[in-house]
């Protein structure tokens, strides 16, 4: 085998990708996630990149020249020619490492700073490490970090990612934090009587199977409103669709005002 660092342009890319003979069926939304990293300067040689058998095919890098393509932008990668003609067999099937285990963040601030990066940056399928970690060091990683902490117990939908979201971006916009911090471990715990009139209808709407944890935008705009002290009094919470995109839109605004103001 013989490696190189190679400047691979849009236009190498394509000549690359026309050896690919056998290789698996693209993953647009995989491309269009490295595109983004490529345009943002995001892009970080390392030992992946493109890989040719000894017969000349493509076996490895498909989507990474195609990103190339996408991004018409020229990168430095590992190109390695040369390579068995079997190796095909075992690449990719390795363990496929989470965020978590890129960022070296908590999994559960991971999750948090996985919904906020998609709603500033993007995209449906992949966050990067690299937009973690950016929402990570805005305060976003250590406000997450300390609700997970004070409440030390996990419950299905009560401490969904969403929920928490919900709560640090309203600690972040300078709301009670030991108010939200008890509500959510209150929450969390089952406290019943320890809770707002509105945190108390948001368990009875669970309970009754009105409330589902893979409706992550209502459920994100239910916690703004169960977190929220101004809403403690309210007797029956109701989210419309408008007030789902007024939840998103509300946390993008102040994750990419706490960006803005690192930049400074």
């Amino acid at each position: 085998m013989t490696p190189q660092v190679q400047l691979v342009t849009p236009e190498m890319a394509k000549v690359y990708l026309s050896k690919n003979t056998d290789n698996r069926q693209q993953r647009g939304w995989y491309v269009s996630c490295l595109a983004k990293a490529i345009k943002r300067g995001d892009w970080i040689l390392t030992h992946q990149g493109v890989a040719f058998s000894e017969s000349g095919k493509l076996i490895d890098g498909q989507h990474r020249l195609e990103a190339i393509v996408e991004a018409d932008t020229p990168v430095q990668m590992l190109v390695t020619t040369g390579v068995s003609n079997d190796a095909y067999k075992v690449l990719d099937n390795g363990i496929k490492r989470t965020l978590s285990d890129l960022t070296g963040i908590n999994v559960r601030t991971t999750e948090v700073c996985r919904i906020l990066a998609r709603l500033v940056y993007g995209g449906n399928s992949v966050t990067t490490a690299e937009e973690c970690l950016e929402i990570y060091n805005t305060g976003v990683g250590e406000v997450s970090d300390s609700l997970v902490e004070y409440c030390g117990k996990q419950i299905k939908v009560y401490s969904s990612a969403p929920m928490r979201t919900a709560a640090v971006c309203l600690i972040l916009d300078g709301y009670n934090q030991n108010y939200i911090k008890n509500l959510y471990a209150n929450l969390c715990h089952q406290q019943f009587n320890e809770l707002p009139n509105v945190a108390q209808n948001f368990i009875r709407q669970v309970t009754d199977g009105r409330v589902s944890a893979n409706k992550k935008s209502n459920l994100l705009a239910r916690g703004l409103k169960v977190f929220n002290p101004e809403y403690q009094d309210v007797a029956r919470l109701q989210i419309s669709d408008s007030e789902e995109t007024a939840a998103n839109a509300y946390c993008r605004t102040i994750v990419r005002n706490l960006l803005t103001k690192e930049k400074k």
